[in-house]
């Protein structure tokens, strides 16, 4: 069941199952974050994020890739941790060898910090994340021409002559649109601010209650619920959409636990990513 999360303009559609799938695609950028799963309607996405090589995160390249190449769409663009890039080019290989045929893809070894083009005015970055192996989450950022403070209250006629005088009226300005975590420890929001500040946030939460607690969860590199209730304050996002859940949980459990453990602070921002 794909399920779907709209917010500042934008949509989202996939599935997040701890231990057992994630893709979360976003059709305005044509891309997915993770392809652990594919539903055979988003392949004409032509970007894919994967921020780690466990098969929940990344088992769907190959076939991703191969569908893709017998439709005869334009090669798509695999980002991926340089840790993995090596051993996933070895995969999709072995697996164009086993099926007969040549895949068409660029596949692309993503250092953290680098900016990489979605449209004139998008781009995204990678940050490192702590998982128990190489892992990175990605923020999209919107580039936006921006009226210097020092023209702010001239009139138009003004701003027309001084720009055909050459006058520098405008700078970049850098809005961060959307974070995704993959799977990670709390430590991704706190050691970086373009993630915090982000619009919106898809955020791993793959543990909720005593049971499996805060020890447990950074054990695993995970995130669990009580850390992020305890760091509310770190978060500046318009909303928080948590995903990852581990499926030891039923889902009104889970929405039970997060209503009555958020905080004021957060109210009204939290969005769990459930039917």
């Amino acid at each position: 069941m794909n399920l779907k999360f709209s917010h500042a303009g934008i949509d989202f559609e996939g599935i997040s199952e701890g231990g057992i799938r994630t893709s979360i695609a976003i059709p305005r950028y044509s891309l997915l974050f993770d392809i652990g799963a594919i539903q055979h309607e988003k392949i004409h996405l032509e970007n894919v994020l994967v921020t780690h090589g466990h098969l929940d995160h990344a088992a769907g390249i190959p076939y991703y890739i191969s569908q893709r190449s017998l439709q005869k769409l334009k090669p798509p663009n695999i980002y991926v941790n340089e840790d993995m890039y090596e051993n996933t080019k070895k995969i999709i290989e072995l697996y164009s060898e086993i099926e007969g045929f040549a895949y068409n893809y660029n596949l692309i070894s993503t250092p953290t910090n680098k900016e990489f083009a979605l449209s004139p005015n998008t781009f995204f970055k990678a940050h490192k994340t702590t998982h128990r192996i190489p892992s990175q989450g990605y923020t999209i950022f919107e580039k936006v021409k921006k009226l210097l403070p020092e023209f702010a209250d001239l009139k138009g006629s003004e701003i027309v002559e001084l720009k055909a005088k050459g006058e520098t009226l405008t700078e970049d300005k850098e809005t961060p649109l959307v974070s995704f975590s993959g799977d990670t420890q709390i430590e991704y929001i706190l050691d970086h601010k373009e993630v915090r500040e982000s619009k919106i946030l898809f955020l791993e939460c793959t543990y909720v209650d005593s049971d499996r607690n805060v020890e447990r969860a950074r054990a695993w590199g995970h995130t669990h619920l009580d850390e992020i209730i305890a760091h509310a304050k770190e978060f500046n996002n318009e909303k928080i959409v948590l995903i990852h859940f581990s499926k030891r949980y039923k889902h009104s459990f889970i929405k039970d636990i997060v209503r009555k453990k958020t905080p004021d602070i957060l109210k009204g921002r939290i969005h769990c990513f459930l039917p």
